[in-house]
């Protein structure tokens, strides 16, 4: 009979759960957004029409790659891919203006550099 190993090593702090999550909402309201702008014409101030609708489609396909690059930082416990895809999504976010992003961004990066999430990508196996 064969032992499993249960022990997947040490587990994933809420704070690193809070930046997950915070950066898949931010996918969803973007894809809200240009759901909003694309077929029901949505204004916010100034903002309408297919210009909207490009920009924030680019914008949504920059936060789904660099969410791919924080999950993937995360699996392989790279504290430094972490924070420098967190910087690019921070970055992903001027064009459109999107405060949201910028906020996120933001939580995120301040987050990385608390106690559990640096002793999460400390631990090695």
């Amino acid at each position: 009979m064969t032992n499993l190993d249960t022990n997947s090593g040490f587990a994933k702090p809420p704070l690193l759960r809070v930046i997950f999550i915070l950066n898949a909402l931010k996918i969803f309201l973007a894809l809200g957004l240009l759901i909003g702008f694309k077929y029901f014409d949505l204004k916010v101030g100034s903002v309408s029409g297919p210009s909207a609708v490009t920009l924030i489609f680019w914008t949504m396909i920059g936060y789904i790659a660099t969410f791919a690059a924080i999950v993937a930082s995360i699996l392989k416990r790279s504290i430094i891919g972490l924070r420098v895809a967190i910087v690019v999504d921070f970055l992903i976010s001027i064009p459109a203006t999107a405060f949201v992003g910028f906020a996120v961004a933001l939580i995120g990066l301040g987050l990385s550099f608390t106690e559990p999430v640096k002793a999460y990508f400390a631990w090695r196996a």
